[in-house]
């Protein structure tokens, strides 16, 4: 993607995690590597727009900027919005879909199952997973972060893998080695995943292991003993609290030894391996679930079968010999930095800038070959 030929305007869906990974941090660096790309942030004034037909409650036109040759959506769940996709690209202007969720698989367990249902109880009407899909029908070209997600969202043949990074700052951050567990996340938007862990956790702490969690250990309200429940603990586990984005791998980098658990859903099984990335590039040590990204996270960077689990024995053993080895604690951290190194937004901003061109090429006609996924 030539800066002097192609303007992109990128419209990231949020400004938590997903936005920035998957948008805005990779447009950013290409806007620094001299293309001509413009990120719109959510609370923007100006960027898309359109007329609706009230009778009908269906987009009758859409105004974007007169210069864009690519316009970059992400999520796209709003009906208007998905229905703006085509009459884009009547236009002449290549429009990217970017998805990092299978929305049709959401656990009934997941706060987001509701905002996506199509019972008439949610927000069928606005908001909804089946909007999405027909987003990434219509649109020029479909990123996502999984081969599980592109075979969910781009199933017409024009999608592309564009596996999540990190910023290269995160490997800087210093790691103090310490036998502490911990578990990076949520029991608020992640409240089945800690359940692959059965009693291994409660006996660790039982033998005498410390426990020191980042994110809150409430689901709904402080108190409500959520977390303390899924670990099967005696008592509410200690943990930092709500973290913001800019100190979050700091934080996890706090953690000795880490947790990376998924419950056995649909939804999991099209995850990316951005937990065990995070935790790679933060230096920390680790014991991930063995589903397919994670698994193939683990075999690319050489961090050996000991890096997962798949029972609570598993857990409970794995767990425990990490904790008890600062040796083995230091192999994997090591590795796990080194493997990271290569997997930075920096590095890897090509990779946005290959398949947006690609998306332009399609657009206008132009044959596609050496598409790198």
């Amino acid at each position: 993607m030539s800066g002097s030929q192609v303007i992109a305007y990128v419209y990231p869906a949020d400004t938590h995690a997903c936005g920035y990974l998957r948008l805005i941090w990779p447009a950013l660096a290409l806007k620094a590597a001299g293309h001509d790309v413009r990120v719109v942030m959510p609370n923007a004034r100006t960027g898309i727009g359109g007329d609706i037909d009230t009778r009908t409650n269906t987009l009758k036109d859409v105004r974007i900027p007169g210069d864009a040759d690519l316009v970059v959506l992400q999520r796209v769940s709003f009906a208007h919005m998905a229905q703006a996709v085509a009459m884009m690209r009547g236009r002449g202007v290549a429009v990217v879909v970017d998805m990092d969720d299978d929305l049709t698989k959401i656990d009934p367990s997941n706060p987001a199952f509701w905002a996506m249902r199509t019972d008439g109880r949610g927000r069928m009407a606005q908001h909804n997973y089946r909007n999405a899909a027909l987003a990434c029908q219509t649109a020029t070209l479909v990123t996502v972060s999984t081969p599980a997600l592109l075979k969910v969202y781009a199933s017409h043949g024009r999608g592309v893998v564009l596996e999540n990074r990190i910023p290269a700052g995160y490997l800087d951050i210093e790691h103090v080695d310490s036998a502490t567990i911990g578990w990076p996340g949520s029991v608020h938007s992640h409240p089945a995943d800690l359940y692959p862990l059965g009693p291994s956790i409660q006996r660790l702490v039982r033998e005498g292991a410390s426990y020191w969690g980042v994110g809150p250990n409430y689901a709904d309200h402080p108190g409500d003993g959520a977390l303390r429940r899924a670990l099967n603990l005696p008592t509410d586990p200690d943990c930092s609290g709500s973290v913001n984005l800019d100190e979050w791998p700091r934080q996890v980098a706090k953690i000795g030894v880490s947790l990376a658990p998924l419950a056995q859903t649909e939804f999991n099984r099209a995850k990316s391996w951005l937990k065990v990335l995070e935790l790679s590039s933060c230096g920390v040590p680790f014991v991930a679930q063995d589903f397919a990204e994670y698994k193939r996270f683990v075999k690319l960077g050489a961090l050996g079968p000991q890096a997962l689990a798949s029972t609570p024995k598993d857990w409970y053993r794995r767990v425990k010999a990490l904790a008890e080895s600062a040796q083995l604690r230091q192999e994997q951290s090591m590795r796990g930095r080194a493997w990271a190194a290569q997997m930075t937004i920096e590095g890897n901003a090509w990779r946005w800038a290959e398949a947006w061109k690609a998306a332009v090429d399609l657009q206008r006609g132009r044959a596609v070959t050496g598409l790198r996924v």
